[in-house]
């Protein structure tokens, strides 16, 4: 990691080839210009933007425009862990506020309990913890560390409850949480 001035970023990157970017600006609109330079670069890092202010409006306009995720500046040490992992390994994050903004601003599908609650009840109570940890989006790596167990554990994990729920995929079994209102 190193730090510079925005006009010697892509010299920087250029010299040192990092595979993140973190940058942080007040309203997340500074980045874009830098974003667009970093882009033009081979082999161009994840850019994850830290904001000070940041509308919905403006965190979409960066995630379309490259950046692989935007934390807001107040809550980013809570949210930083799990950010660089997931953006380094190539996913997307989002502060909380940030997704429950978009998400607010898109019509919710209808929960469907109808089974749900059955499914979800015949978990063990490592499993429930598992599932809310994953219907919070959060990375098998990130999901090791706050239960302190190893990536590995968490895996045979997801596979068990992914068979007691009868999914095929973690987005199947969040979904399952969602409409059993596991982590509400």
């Amino acid at each position: 990691m190193a730090e510079g001035k925005r006009a010697h970023t892509a010299a920087l990157v250029r010299a040192t080839r990092p595979k993140l970017l973190v940058c942080g600006d007040t309203y997340g609109k500074d980045s874009l210009a830098l974003m667009e330079t970093v882009a033009r670069l081979p082999a161009p890092p994840a850019v994850l933007v830290i904001a000070e202010r940041v509308t919905e409006r403006d965190a979409l306009t960066l995630l379309t425009r490259g950046a692989a995720g935007v934390l807001l500046h107040r809550s980013a040490p809570k949210h930083l862990t799990w950010a660089l992992t997931a953006v380094t390994e190539g996913s997307r994050a989002l502060s909380p506020e940030i997704a429950d903004a978009i998400i607010h601003g898109c019509p919710a599908p209808p929960r469907s309990r109808h089974g749900a609650h059955e499914r979800v009840a015949g978990l063990s109570s490592r499993e429930r913890e598992v599932l809310t940890l994953l219907s919070d989006g959060l990375p098998n790596r990130a999901i090791a560390q706050a239960l302190c167990i190893s990536p590995e554990t968490v895996k045979d994990h997801i596979r068990t409850l992914c068979g007691k729920l009868r999914v095929d995929n973690r987005m199947h079994a969040a979904r399952i949480a969602w409409q059993a209102g596991v982590g509400d």
